[in-house]
């Protein structure tokens, strides 16, 4: 059978279905031809030389198992792909980007792209399942030898490295680093929040670290006597910290865990640790430095320890669910050497091409990846360059860049405010600071309107600056730059700060963006919305004059009025499958009551009058759903749901995963619902993720099914 991590992997893959989201790649450019047929050759010797590469996996609907080919079982055939004028990186890209079917094949592929610019690019895909990058020197070098000398090539098999047990010890290492630790499911006060539903589509982008930033780096591993992964890591903390991660976070960090001799095996031998990490404010730099030092390298002595198994032991029963790992959406990855040099493919000079796959399992990764590249221009040979993958539903990439920027900025700051406390620390880029001080030249806000709109400026002469500025604050009363969202303050001249109660950010063109009112922002499975965002879906319809929202006990109610005095009939139902296109799951009301009017106290709606009443009607519904329940299809989930987390307690409302569900028995209650009951709609796991309950889950399959 497949182990936990293999499972995970094809869990993943589950989550969206017909995608290579666990592809990988080694590609390379080639200053001549290399012929398929060779390529055929040597890469078929390469894959009957490594059990791993023969080793492959069977999906059914509830397991993965794996089985071994003989060596000689395996003829793999390279694809010939004239790209002519075309661009060759999309066609190696989509080349790279094909799923794998989990059905007993070998789990490797290539493909020569030939151009009319002469040359070729050569690339083979593998499966994560089978690979990982740390293996990307050890398979080009057994590629490159196979395709030098396919008679020399010695095809002796070589055993699959085997990882042993996580010991008892390593477990409950992790169990005491992360008791307690609860994951931020507001995610940052950057980018989008996060989503139930799981998008992992994904993009990358270079930076080269400036000249002052790397001398700072150079300098701190030598004050603080401190390894570069070390600095480096403690300044992206804290970097994540001042966006909105919290205090108390934790980053995962990739580390091989090949048994030892074995350091240059092939296959899929990679942890992420769940390095937790607690800033002090109110200490200096060097005190977090000490922390993640030893952090990181107690971390690495208990490294043989999945984090899925991690998470399983500390996740609390209420603490919600996500179709993500919740103990680290943030990586590190620390990169030296590599194989950006130049190197000879069959006679040829090549070097590698990087290529995507078009997903991103995380939020954000920044790869560090030390070494001057060749024709960089390092006079020192000491460049520091950071790849930073990141999911689009979260940052696009002109965030990302914001963030590159600010990083840079504060390794500089460091080197200049060493002994300051990191609390104090600004992480603000000089593009942060052109853009506020640009959006004060044109004065302040003559308005902050209820719902979300970009705030005008009132006008002031050229070159006048008002007295009070405005300033978008974090929760500690510190300054935010572009883009982070914070409660919009007014600053007068005698020092005096306002609080507006206002969520705003500041725009990249020196224009506020006010989100809301900050009292209207809940949280519901984990996901944070403001109230006013629904309030504005409703108001936009051409049949309601009148919009309110609340949350009571995890779910949102809205009521509206009906414009015109006009009849309501049906107006409930069209507005909930209006409401369904335009936000995200968690945010959909689970009832809209329409009234006649909504009541009002000094001209606003009464929130807490129709807070009371939402509370009234979900006590009645409460003691409804404990005597008998309607719904047919539910009741049949809610059977299911008691079956398979041996609760008896469950009831319409009681999430799977907050109630002791997880990935792998998500996978078997959608077969069980598949076999025994009418449905006859295709249920996926993301599904179930973003419809947790037997009541959405039932209401989910009627709407799909009409």
């Amino acid at each position: 059978m497949a182990t936990r991590k293999e499972t995970d992997l094809w869990l993943l893959e589950r989550l969206v279905p017909g995608a290579g989201v666990n592809n990988l790649s080694v590609t390379f450019d080639v200053d001549g031809i290399i012929e398929p047929a060779a390529l055929s050759r040597a890469l078929t010797l390469v894959v009957r030389r490594q059990d791993i590469l023969r080793t492959v996996f069977e999906a059914t609907e509830t397991e993965l198992s794996k089985s071994v080919l003989a060596p000689g079982a395996v003829e793999l055939s390279v694809a010939a792909v004239p790209v002519g004028g075309g661009d060759v990186q999309a066609a190696v890209t989509e080349f790279v980007a094909a799923p794998f079917t989990l059905d007993g094949s070998p789990l490797v592929r290539g493909a020569v792209f030939t151009s009319n610019g002469g040359g070729c690019t050569v690339s083979v895909a593998l499966h994560h399942l089978v690979f990982d990058a740390m293996s990307t020197v050890s398979f080009l070098g057994e590629l490159l030898h196979a395709l030098q000398d396919p008679e020399g090539y010695d095809t002796t098999p070589v055993a699959a490295a085997v990882e042993p047990e996580p010991s008892e010890e390593s477990l409950e290492f992790w169990r005491e680093q992360l008791r307690g630790f609860r994951g931020d499911g507001e995610g940052l006060w950057f980018g989008n929040p996060p989503s139930e539903t799981p998008e992992l589509a994904g993009e990358s982008t270079w930076y080269t670290l400036s000249r002052p930033a790397r001398e700072v780096v150079r300098r701190l591993c030598r004050e603080l006597r401190a390894p570069e992964a070390v600095v480096l890591l403690s300044a992206y903390c804290l970097l994540l910290s001042r966006h909105g991660a919290g205090r108390d976070l934790v980053v995962g960090s990739p580390v091989s865990v090949r048994p030892a001799g074995q350091e240059a095996a092939i296959g899929y031998h990679v942890n992420v640790l769940p390095l937790r990490v607690r800033i002090d404010p109110a200490k200096p730099f060097k005190r977090l430095v000490n922390r993640v030092r030893s952090v990181f390298l107690e971390g690495i002595g208990h490294s043989g320890v999945p984090a899925e198994l991690v998470l399983d032991e500390v996740r609390e029963a209420d603490s919600g669910a996500s179709w993500r790992n919740s103990l680290c959406t943030h990586l590190f990855n620390y990169v030296p050497g590599g194989t950006s040099g130049d190197f000879s493919a069959g006679g040829f000079p090549a070097r590698m091409r990087d290529v995507e796959n078009g997903f991103s399992k995380f939020d954000l990764e920044f790869f560090f990846m030390p070494g001057a590249t060749a024709g960089s221009g390092d006079e020192d040979g000491d460049e520091l360059r950071i790849r930073a993958v990141f999911r689009t539903q979260v940052f696009s990439p002109a965030e990302v860049g914001l963030l590159l920027a600010r990083y840079d900025a504060l390794l500089v700051r460091l080197g200049e405010e060493l002994a300051r406390p990191v609390g104090e620390l600004s992480v603000w880029s000089d593009a942060d600071r052109a853009a506020v001080a640009g959006g004060h030249r044109h004065g302040l806000p003559t308005a902050l309107p209820l719902s979300p709109a970009v705030a005008q400026f009132s006008t002031y002469a050229p070159g006048e600056w008002s007295a009070v500025r405005a300033l978008v604050a974090a929760p500690d009363g510190g300054e935010l730059p572009v883009r982070v969202r914070g409660e919009l303050c007014l600053a007068e001249a005698d020092g005096t700060v306002r609080r507006t109660g206002e969520l705003a950010r500041w725009l990249p063109d020196g224009r506020l963006e006010l989100l809301g009112r900050l009292d209207r922002q809940v949280t519901v499975r984990g996901v944070t919305f403001g109230l006013d965002e629904i309030d504005a879906v409703l108001l936009a319809h051409a049949e309601v004059s009148g919009a309110a929202s609340v949350a009571v006990g995890g779910r949102v109610v809205s009521f509206v009025a009906p414009a015109g005095g006009g009849p309501a009939e049906g107006l409930a139902e069209r507005l909930l499958k209006q409401l369904r296109v335009s936000l995200p799951a968690a945010a959909e009301p689970d009832r809209v009551i329409v009234v006649d009017a909504l009541p009002s106290v000094g001209g606003r709606p009464d929130l807490e009058g129709l807070r009371l009443r939402a509370e009234a009607l979900a006590d009645r519904e409460r003691i409804a759903a404990s005597t008998v329940d309607t719904d047919e299809l539910t009741d049949q989930l809610i059977a299911l749901w008691r079956e398979f987390l041996k609760r008896e307690d469950l009831k319409a409302g009681s999430g799977f995963f907050s109630h002791g569900g997880h990935s792998l028995l998500g996978v078997q209650l959608l077969q069980r619902i598949k076999r025994t009951t009418d449905v006859k709609v295709r249920i996926r796991l993301a599904d179930l993720f973003a419809h947790p309950t037997p009541r959405a889950l039932a209401g989910f399959i009627a709407e799909k099914s009409e």
